[in-house]
């Protein structure tokens, strides 16, 4: 068997890929329903947004990618919750 193919079925490599599809397709879903302005679409977001961030995260001090740089990453990520959390978002979501 080559390596190629053992690498690809590692469940290490599994769950990474389950992990990516699952995000991306309830950020999808999300999306789709952003026009309803429900309370549960903007908490939604900002779970999906915590997950991503800590996902990214593990990933990252698995592979032992771990760097100064690596929060640097997730100040964008985390801005986004901050917006979302704020009363004018709030509102916005509240009607």
């Amino acid at each position: 068997m080559p390596r190629s193919s053992a690498v690809a079925f590692s469940p290490g490599y599994v769950l990474l890929l389950l992990y990516a599809v699952s995000t991306t397709a309830l950020m999808g879903w999300l999306i789709s329903r952003w026009t309803s302005r429900k309370k549960a679409v903007r908490w939604g977001a900002v779970a999906l947004e915590l997950v991503l961030s800590g996902g990214g995260l593990i990933v990252k001090a698995v592979d032992g990618d771990l760097r100064w740089t690596t929060p640097l990453g997730l100040v964008f990520r985390l801005a986004v919750v901050v917006l979302l959390l704020t009363p004018s978002a709030a509102r916005w979501f509240d009607r």
